[in-house]
């Protein structure tokens, strides 16, 4: 069988969909349309010339330009006449939407939406949102959501299509992100590498943008470090995206950057070894599916602090694996933040059963589960249409 896999960027495919991809080109023919960029940049995580993955690369546009997204759509029309999959299966708003918009006939269209826009977005972005996924949703055969407030949305209107993914959204691979791997000594040269042996660390991984919270953990920080000057540590793993806004003033850019207590650390493939570091991971995003950094910071035993929202709660249970703050502004957030990191930091026995409560449900973090669903689905798919 042939499949068509759709995704915005190079980087996310590699980070996301890499797996399953691999997975399925042992018994099908893969390709794979994205554009080049690595937004999430890490090292390949396999030599992708030794399956059948055939790369497509076109320009995707993550921005709202109708003529980047016509010229688009006319692209993956073509090339689906071309390639002439059994099953397009495209990740993202912004990669379903190009895809969705010219479908070609006697084709089957699947979606997952690693986060409605609708769902998280106020005033002209959630017209434009709501426009925009409602058409995806009509025009699809099968709608995937990630979470239980965009199921709960679109199978009010779409019961027939809509289907929750039953794993822990995309999850990760949890032999590499286990903690137990970290002997103390392995921990105590990576803090001393770092010159940070008597700091209470503090993670942010993922782009540094605002709906990801990113302001919010500088505003956070430099509070808590005002207070407290010499005993809290802030590791950025990650970095900047051209199409996103930091939330930070030119001046708070530099004051980030001039900062002795945060270490940037970039995008790296060695995540799992500085979540072994961490004391608290901090990711007060306003505006996921699911989060895969969530889920790999649990997985290492890492107690996180988010907002309460969409996505963050559904894997993260106040007072059980980390908090969740309930937003009333960025001010009163902030706050909120820095008395959870206080309390942590003064109370240790209380971080201890939080990260050991992580641990509990450490499994169902599994990429495996994620890979195995959907084999299962694109199976029961060839069965039903008696396809090779």
């Amino acid at each position: 069988m042939k499949i068509l896999i759709v995704i915005t960027d190079y980087g996310s495919f590699n980070n996301f969909l890499a797996e399953i991809s691999v997975a399925l080109s042992l018994e099908n023919e893969i390709h794979i349309i994205c554009s080049r960029s690595n937004v999430i940049n890490i090292v390949d995580k396999f030599d992708y010339t030794q399956y059948d993955l055939t790369f497509h690369f076109l320009d995707i546009p993550r921005t709202t330009s109708i003529t980047k997204l016509i010229k688009s759509s006319f692209r993956i029309r073509k090339l689906v006449k071309e390639i002439k999959p059994n099953l397009v299966y495209a990740h993202f708003t912004t990669g379903i939407f190009p895809v969705i918009l010219l479908r070609n006939k006697n084709v089957e269209y699947w979606g997952t939406f690693h986060g409605l826009g609708m769902n998280a977005s106020t005033g002209l972005r959630k017209i434009m949102f709501s426009f925009v996924e409602m058409f995806s949703f009509i025009r699809l055969d099968k709608i995937f959501l990630i979470n239980n407030k965009d199921f709960d949305l679109v199978k009010r209107f779409f019961s027939n299509k809509a289907n929750k993914y039953q794993s822990c959204g995309v999850g990760c691979n949890i032999d590499k992100f286990d903690g137990n791997k970290f002997q103390e000594s392995d921990k105590e040269n990576i803090r001393k590498d770092l010159k940070l042996e008597s700091k209470f660390i503090i993670t942010y991984t993922g782009r540094f943008v605002e709906f990801k919270g990113f302001d919010l953990v500088f505003h956070s920080f430099a509070k808590l470090i005002k207070e407290y000057p010499n005993e809290f540590a802030l590791l950025l793993v990650g970095g900047k995206d051209p199409i996103h806004i930091t939330g930070l003033t030119l001046n708070e850019e530099g004051d980030l950057n001039n900062n002795k207590s945060i270490i940037n650390i970039g995008y790296t493939s060695e995540v799992e070894k500085y979540l072994a570091i961490s004391d608290v991971f901090l990711f007060p995003s306003k505006k996921e599916g699911l989060p895969v950094c969530i889920v790999e910071s649990l997985a290492m035993g890492v107690p996180v602090i988010t907002l309460d929202e969409r996505g963050n709660s559904d894997i993260v249970k106040n007072n059980f694996n980390g908090y969740l703050i309930k937003s009333v502004s960025k001010s009163n957030d902030a706050n909120e933040i820095v008395e959870k990191l206080k309390y942590l930091n003064e109370e240790n026995h209380a971080l201890k059963i939080l990260s050991s409560n992580c641990m509990l449900d450490r499994e169902i973090y599994s990429r495996s589960f994620f890979v195995q669903e959907q084999l299962s689905l694109i199976n029961d798919f060839k069965k039903q249409n008696k396809l090779d």
